[in-house]
Order: C-alpha cells, then structure tokens, then sequence
C-alpha cells in the first residue's frame, strides 16, 4: 500500500535526521577547544589538567541528568484471551478453545501476548536518589558559593597558573561543563532512553502475535490493520446491498467456499516498498492456497518474474524507487510487467489519492483493477485466479 503520501500514515514518513545529539556534541567541543586554546594562549595554563577536570565535571553532570532524566513507567495493561463466554453472545467462537483443541482452520493466530513483570529498580533508585538530592541541596543552597569556591581553590593550583587565574578558569570550567553535561545526560536520557526502555519492555511483554503462518505483528499494528479491513468489509457490503453482484459473482463465491486443499495453487507476486501493512492481506491470501512472493520495488519484481512463473502480480502506487519517491512507480511496473509477460494479470493496490491521479495512466499500461480497499483486492484475486480458463 502507498506510503508516501505523510498526512495518512504520518508514522512511516522518512525519518529526519536527528539534530538533537549533534548540537549538544558541537557545544562541548566549543567548549573543549576553548580550554585548549587556552592553554596553548593566555594565561597559558597546563593543558592536560584542565581538560580532565574539564571532562570529569562533564561526566558528573551526565551522570546527574541521567538520573533525573530516567522516565518513570506506568503500568501497562495486559493483553489477556478472553474466556469462552465472553463470546457467547455474539455467536464468535473463542480462538482459546479453537487454539487448544488444535483447530486452526478459523483464526488466524497461534498466540496471544504473554504479559511479563518489567524490573523498575533503576527508576525507583533515581527516583529515591533525586528526591535526595534536591532535598539536600535546597537545604544547602546558601553555603553553595562558598563551597564552589573551596573546590575552584583545590582544582587551581594544578593548572600551573597564578591564584587568581586559576580560580578563574577553574571557575568557567565548572560551570560550562557542569551544567552542558547536565543538558546532555538529561535530554539524551529522556527523549532516548524512553524509545529504549518502551522497546525492550515490549520485547519482554511480547506485545506481539504470531500468525498461522509464523510471521509475527506488533499488537498496535495488528489493532490498526484490522479497523482497516473492518472499513473495507463495510464498505463492501454496503455496496452489495445497494447493487447486487455481477453474473460471474456465483462461481467465484462457489470457489471461495471450497476448502484451501481443495483449491488449485498459485503463484502471486506482490511489490510493495512497505509489504508489513499487508501482513493480515497475505496471509488471508496463503490461506486461500495462493502463495505469496513480495518484493520492495520494481527492480526486484522484474527480476522475480524472470525466474519463476506467477498467475498474478499486485503492486502499489507510489513508492521509493532507488532511494527516491516515485508517485507513479505501479504505472511503470505495471508497464514493464506486462511488456515482459503480457499475458500476467496486474492488480493496482493503492490509496485513494494516487487511484483518481494515475488510474487512467495504470489502465492505459495495462492494469486488470484499480482498487484502495483490501477487501475488494482479495474478491478480484479470487476472481482473476479461480474463473481463469
């Protein structure tokens, strides 16, 4: 399905390139060349002193940010299977009772989430350490100058300089790096040991489900696909209510009924740049007896193609071509595809938007159906295939 259009799927934008830990690098070189030139200039102060000083007050304030930037974690809910008669009601069979007397035929998956207990030690540590802190130093606020300058007077004597110089620059020292490697350990922790420890937590909770077929889908992802096909099945039946199907509707449906061992196999390749949102498409698909090749972009497809016999081909719209984004790129596959193999079949799978700008140009190059739902793709695959001569 096409992804480069950002105001629909904002989460599978390019990502841009993260700013952030280059500018709080380039401070604190700024501020180690300043110590160096320092050193090399006037007042000429030993070189090697300063900038261990320089780099374990750095460090201390890393260290201190990093506590205070450790994300505190709520608990999550769990992601449990429902009891049998949770779905009494509603006359769905429970995919637990299905699953433990070894029938899969009507479900697709294997498993559930198997929630996890997350060890939270270092928060709780930051947390305890930090209310510490800042009790303490609010206590001590007002003899902090005077203690500021007690350790500026132990430091300055090891830059080789005159007293008053020496407190000086021990004196900017402290503060720039102090403070700079606070910023740096707090924000580095916050924004990026969040991603972390979201990530690992999700590991450990395996917020994942497996299908029959043993590919594996995020929770999230899995919830989002599904709505979509709920849509696309809507939509679909609202269409049949309003005007009955064609003639040849019959047969097809005929065919769709008979179990997959009883349905002759084919081949299918599918070239999409982002062939996870198919995951729940593909699958249906295998199911139905019709194995499924994918491929990333129209390069990989042809060359596919070449090798091995497929009874039909599916691509997107637009998609990244060679590392930049080609808004008619299925127009070009589709051309090439049947140039190649005139005779293979081509569906067009895409979003709204790229269907009303290139479906005259994708039918003129000879595409066999537009379609933006998946229901009404996994009806035309079933059609092409099944009532094929």
């Amino acid at each position: 399905m096409d992804t480069i259009s950002t105001s629909s799927r904002p989460a599978l934008a390019p990502r841009k390139k993260d700013v952030l830990p280059l500018i709080l690098l380039s401070i604190l070189l700024a501020g180690i060349v300043s110590v160096i030139a320092g050193a090399a200039l006037a007042p000429q102060y030993r070189a090697v002193p300063a900038l261990l000083w320089s780099l374990g007050f750095c460090v201390s304030g890393m260290l201190l940010g990093f506590l205070f930037g450790i994300p505190r974690t709520l608990p999550s809910g769990t992601v449990n299977v429902a009891p049998p008669e949770a779905h009494a009601n509603d006359g769905a069979p429970a995919a637990s009772t299905s699953i433990a007397s070894g029938n899969t035929s009507n479900t697709l998956f294997l498993g559930t989430p198997t929630p996890m207990e997350i060890n939270s030690n270092l928060v709780e540590v930051s947390d305890w350490l930090t209310k510490i802190i800042v009790g303490v130093g609010l206590i001590e606020l007002k003899s902090l100058p005077a203690t500021a300058r007690g350790v500026a007077a132990f430091i300055a004597p090891s830059l080789g300089v005159d007293a008053p110089t020496g407190m000086a620059v021990v004196g900017g020292i402290m503060l720039f790096f102090s403070v700079h490697g606070f910023l740096i350990g707090y924000l580095l922790t916050r924004i990026y040991l969040s991603i972390i420890i979201k990530r690992a937590d999700s590991i450990v909770k395996n917020e994942s489900v497996r299908l029959e077929s043993g590919k594996e889908i995020d929770v999230a992802e899995l919830s989002r696909l599904q709505q979509k096909s709920l849509d696309d099945l809507q939509e679909a039946v609202t269409r049949l209510l309003v005007a009955p199907p064609p003639g040849g509707a019959d047969a097809v449906s005929a065919m769709a009924s008979l179990p997959a061992a009883v349905k002759p196999l084919n081949n299918l390749l599918w070239v999409d740049d982002h062939p996870s949102k198919n995951t729940l498409l593909v699958e249906q698909l295998e199911r139905d007896n019709i194995k499924v090749d994918q491929a990333v972009a129209s390069r990989q497809a042809l060359a596919m193609l070449q090798k091995k016999a497929y009874d039909l081909m599916i691509t997107d719209m637009a998609r990244l071509e060679n590392g930049s984004a080609v808004k008619d790129a299925g127009v070009h596959t589709v051309r090439e595809a049947r140039q190649l193999k005139p005779e293979l079949p081509v569906i067009i799978y895409c979003n709204k938007d790229t269907a009303a700008l290139y479906s005259t140009e994708a039918e003129a190059a000879g595409a066999r159906f537009i379609t933006t739902s998946g229901t009404s793709l996994l009806a035309a695959v079933n059609k092409l295939l099944r009532t094929a001569p």
